[in-house]
């Protein structure tokens, strides 16, 4: 799902994934700086370094303040002239004139534009993330965003995305996942502090745990758009973007 704020004279359309998205991703930043920080206070540490989490946290902070800021502010917007792409890392600036190819790869939306004699250069559009749908080929907000980028380029619209896992595959998957994650449940934390299965059964089952939430939540996704595939209608690819 994508959020579309338009500029009052109409010249000027921005996307982004909901806040709730972007909050998640700027806590996962955190994550990210918080495996290099606990690295470096382990080394300062070890050295008897004065004050080492301090530091850590003096130089840690800044780095995910930064991060999580670009996660928030991540965008997509189009111009009369130009799509600014706001990624996390970095902003990229591609005037129309220069994008020869719009295509999901891996579940993003990328484009292509080419700068006169020198090498085609390909971006990909952080905030255009197909989830699910990558998976159950239903068309979502992603596939009108293309649409509508494709249309102001003047690039041929890009061809039906085609069903990964079938309504039949994505119900094995929930039966499975439900069964994985029971699994798991019992050996794993549902023995915490018991002593009636193997420390190595139990450490299974904390794996089997995870995975099984990860994947039930996947199969739910996909067999949800499954069902909301059957009830959209046939000509519902030929929608604009007001």
């Amino acid at each position: 799902m994508l959020i579309t704020k338009v500029s009052s004279d109409g010249t000027e359309c921005t996307w982004r994934t909901p806040l709730a998205i972007r909050m998640a991703s700027a806590v996962l930043m955190g994550v990210i700086v918080a495996l290099p920080a606990l690295w470096l206070w382990l080394t300062l540490w070890t050295n008897q370094v004065p004050n080492a989490g301090w530091i850590v946290l003096a130089l840690a902070l800044p780095c995910w303040g930064l991060l999580a800021g670009r996660a928030l502010a991540q965008s997509v917007t189009l111009t009369t002239d130009t799509l600014v792409i706001q990624n996390i890392p970095s902003t990229h600036r591609v005037p129309l004139n220069e994008l020869t190819q719009a295509a999901f790869r891996r579940g993003r939306l990328t484009v292509t534009c080419a700068h006169g004699a020198a090498a085609p250069e390909r971006r990909t559009v952080g905030a255009a993330n197909l989830g699910s749908a990558r998976w159950s080929g239903l068309r979502s907000d992603v596939d009108e965003l293309a649409q509508v980028i494709t249309n102001a380029a003047g690039l041929p619209p890009l061809p039906p995305r085609r069903e990964v896992i079938s309504r039949k595959w994505a119900r094995i998957m929930l039966l499975s996942a439900v069964l994985l994650f029971a699994a798991g449940l019992y050996c794993g934390p549902l023995q915490s502090g018991h002593g009636g299965l193997p420390f190595a059964l139990r450490e299974v089952g904390a794996v089997l745990y995870v995975g099984g939430a990860g994947l039930l939540g996947l199969a739910f996704r996909i067999t949800l758009d499954h069902r909301r595939n059957r009830h959209q209608p046939r000509d519902n690819s030929k929608k604009r973007l007001a």
